[in-house]
């Protein structure tokens, strides 16, 4: 007996699942079309960046520190401080979900802000004006912080 896993099987698969997210292993990312990787590269760290500063702000909103955070979502803390400030990490997708989880945010969204998905221009538009307009501090959000932050969330939400 012979068994043949084909793509076509794949896809009558994921029509049998619905409209839920299937992935395992590195087949689950989903690269820039090699056309686009040049383009792609050169914005990835901004949004990358973005995917920092909005783990950041939404960690601040919850008033959480970066070992609270850390212990919830049970992702190393290391990992953690360097999704935040090191616009070149790119996450596990593990790790992404469940942040995604803590933060009641699209893992699909977050799949592609982080790096482990291709991001479309529109997602890396809202992405770079969200990281620009976000600071710093690490106090409570300012005025202005909140609102980024809630117009950037919304548009994941549409996602």
């Amino acid at each position: 007996m012979k068994l043949a896993i084909t793509k076509e099987w794949f896809e009558r698969r994921v029509k049998l699942e619905g409209d839920h997210e299937i992935a395992a292993g590195a087949l689950a990312r989903d690269p820039a079309p090699e056309a686009e990787a040049s383009v792609a590269s050169e914005s990835i760290d901004a949004v990358r960046l973005a995917f920092g500063s909005l783990i950041e702000s939404m960690r601040r909103r919850k008033g959480l520190t970066i070992e609270k955070l850390a212990e919830r979502s049970e992702i190393d803390v290391a990992d953690i401080v360097r999704i935040e400030r090191d616009a070149h990490f790119r996450p596990e997708p593990r790790a992404v979900y469940r942040l995604a989880q803590a933060f009641d945010l699209p893992n699909k969204a977050l799949q592609q802000l982080s790096g482990n998905t291709y991001a479309q221009p529109e997602m890396q538009e809202h992405a770079l004006r969200f990281a620009a307009r976000s600071g710093e501090s690490p106090q409570k959000l300012s005025r202005d912080e909140k609102k980024a932050l809630e117009e950037f969330v919304a548009y994941l939400a549409r996602q």
